[in-house]
């Protein structure tokens, strides 16, 4: 049987919510660069900014005694990509992440 349970970002070993946090940050400037194709240009200058501020600190907020930053902004990344959806809903959604 197949197990598809995700696990919560607190449940992560650090290396995975790391790599986790690494892959939203850079899916974030990804769908940036859409917004911006869209000449949608405050939401591609805010999630531009924040998928780079994410991406310097992930090794930082992935630790134990950060979990609830981690979970914060992982939960506001996701917020500004569904912004992002929302808004050009023609852009491909996907099981993965970039």
């Amino acid at each position: 049987m197949l197990n598809t349970e995700v696990p919560k970002l607190r449940e992560l070993g650090e290396p995975e919510r790391q790599a986790v946090l690494e892959r939203l940050a850079v899916t974030l400037e990804r769908t940036a660069k859409w917004a911006g194709d869209e000449g949608d240009e405050a939401l591609e200058m805010v999630m531009a900014s924040v998928g780079r501020a994410l991406l310097s600190v992930a090794n930082d907020i992935s630790s134990s005694e950060d979990i609830l930053l981690a979970e914060d902004v992982a939960i506001r990344v996701l917020g500004l990509m569904t912004t992002f959806h929302c808004r050009h809903p023609h852009y491909p959604l996907g099981p993965a992440l970039h």
